[in-house]
């Protein structure tokens, strides 16, 4: 006599219950679209006498906001400002002033004066900062590649607030503080001129994708039509709102761009960007070249509807020859 089949039943059912979430969660992560990094070339022009940051931020901080907002249409290429010789901006309010410039990078704590904080630095994070070093130092082997990678993250920490204290502490000009977020800075009598200048030969290059405009001067309306229509680069504009945003693709404030506003709607920008291309490069075009011919029958039959293109019937194709005929 044969075995019982009821074991041989009883293994899949009881094994199918576990296998079963593996199988709808691998199939589910498959389907799931992966998240697209933007991959645009993005190139920022700031005119910092046309379109001015807030009066109750730091200069340093607008331009670090500014490039997030800017990274979220694609990669920043090129990120220049325009200032002239002469150019000041209005002092901060001291509420902001306490609660931005005399803030600790390393362990966040905020102080009234720069010379507490100095002090603060001084005592407690340079202190530890040679401590770790010294225990770096004295480590050998593997026991010292170990140590290091689990202070990595202390270190760079204590390195980058030490160098915004360093570069907060000779500051002297608005360069400094551009120069400090990354930004080139170009000392011009006509920032707008050389701004247009810099963003036409920005153009003619064809190296980006997204032309981000900070001004709010009227002047700048050709070139983006130029850009929008001709070069097929997108246009935002920040801090224009009257006559260069409405020729722009999308246009934000500076209370946007500091509240994070236009970095959140970016994707939702850039996906009605790539819908638009998709429908350019479906729709229709009328050929100049294709002739429409109406022809009357002798018959009431009514009207027929010839189409020739480029002296050939609209039925055979370019690959066709005079002579081509149909082979039974």
């Amino acid at each position: 006599m044969f075995p019982p089949f009821s074991p041989l039943r009883r293994c899949p059912l009881a094994g199918t219950p576990s296998r079963l979430p593996r199988l709808l969660h691998s199939r589910s992560s498959s389907t799931t679209p992966a998240a697209r990094a933007p991959t645009t070339h993005v190139a920022v022009l700031w005119d910092l006498a046309a379109s001015r940051p807030p009066s109750t931020l730091p200069l340093y901080d607008a331009a670090v906001r500014l490039h997030l907002a800017a990274n979220s249409f694609g990669r920043v290429r090129l990120s220049e400002a325009f200032i002239h010789p002469g150019h000041r901006l209005p002092a901060l309010s001291p509420v902001v002033t306490a609660a931005s410039v005399h803030l600790c990078r390393v362990c966040g704590r905020r102080f009234r004066a720069r010379d507490t904080l100095l002090r603060h630095f001084d005592a407690i994070h340079a202190r530890e900062h040679t401590k770790r070093l010294a225990r770096i130092d004295s480590s050998r082997g593997d026991r010292r590649v170990r140590l290091a990678a689990a202070l990595s993250l202390k270190l760079s920490t204590y390195e980058k607030a030490a160098r915004e204290l360093t570069a907060a502490a000779d500051l002297g000009s608005l360069a400094d503080d551009l120069r400090r977020a990354r930004v080139t800075v170009e000392l011009s009598r006509t920032p707008s001129d050389s701004l247009r200048e810099r963003a036409q030969e920005v153009l003619d290059e064809g190296s980006i994708g997204c032309l981000m405009l900070v001004s709010g001067r009227d002047e700048l309306v050709p070139l983006l039509r130029l850009a929008r229509e001709e070069k097929g680069v997108r246009t935002v504009v920040v801090g224009g709102e009257s006559g260069p945003a409405r020729w722009a693709d999308v246009g934000f404030s500076w209370a946007e761009v500091v509240a994070g506003k236009a970095r959140k709607a970016a994707p939702s920008v850039s996906g009605k960007w790539r819908d638009r291309d998709v429908l350019k490069r479906l729709e229709w075009r009328y050929d100049d070249d294709d002739e429409v011919v109406f022809t009357e029958d002798g018959d009431d039959d009514g009207i027929e509807l010839v189409k020739k293109t480029k002296g050939r019937p609209w039925w055979k194709l370019e690959s066709d020859g005079e002579d081509s005929h149909v082979c039974g």
